[in-house]
């Protein structure tokens, strides 16, 4: 064989090799993050425990008050929690429930209101935004606008991708601000194992597929 055509083969044999090693350091990398069984997470803050959407900042809330049409209307939650409205001013809406927040805003009309007859529904998600990285079709952010569980968070972010490995990563922020790791695996997740296919994403969650 020419000395050229043998340089050739071994240089090809070379970057096969090298491309190899990078492959299974990057796998034995991503193997190695600590991470507790995802069926172990804690709860955020989207939820309450009977599974009620919380509200929180940006957050497009419908206000109906029967018979008040000046009243009537939608309202977006500022940054710091608060939703202002006429006659009362300032009500406290990030961290309530719907129930929760027709209850403070009832108790805030009486004196201007006889008998206020109020409903409350949350018009836009617009706080519940999840983030998807790695081995998925369509990485970035989605906003959601109803419960969603990982899997279906995944289906939507374009599904697993030929090169991943099937473990899924999720980084959650606990109550106390620490950011928590939990994985999985997209058999668990698939085959119910756990009941991790009712597993439902929260706001700020992060999930990052191998």
């Amino acid at each position: 064989m020419p000395e050229s055509k043998l340089a050739m083969v071994i240089l090809r044999h070379l970057h096969l090799s090298v491309s190899a090693i990078i492959l299974c350091l990057c796998l034995s990398c991503s193997a190695a993050i600590p991470a507790q069984d995802l069926s172990k997470a804690l709860s955020g803050t989207t939820f309450n425990r009977v599974g009620d959407y919380v509200i929180s900042a940006n957050d497009q809330i419908n206000v109906k008050v029967f018979g008040q049409d000046n009243l009537t209307g939608n309202y977006v939650v500022s940054p710091t929690g608060m939703l202002t409205m006429p006659l009362v001013g300032f009500v406290t809406a990030a961290g309530r429930t719907t129930v929760q927040l027709t209850d403070s805003l009832q108790k805030a009309l009486k004196p201007f209101v006889k008998n206020p007859i109020i409903t409350v529904n949350v018009a836009g998600r617009d706080s519940f935004q999840v983030y998807f990285s790695g081995e998925v079709g369509r990485p970035g952010e989605i906003n959601l606008q109803r419960s969603t569980t990982l899997l279906q968070g995944l289906a939507m972010a374009g599904g697993l991708t030929r090169f991943a490995s099937g473990r899924v990563v999720l980084l959650r922020q606990s109550g106390g601000g620490v950011m928590q790791r939990y994985a999985t695996t997209f058999y668990k997740l698939l085959s119910g194992k756990d009941q991790l296919d009712r597993f439902l994403l929260e706001r700020g969650d992060y999930i990052h597929v191998e």
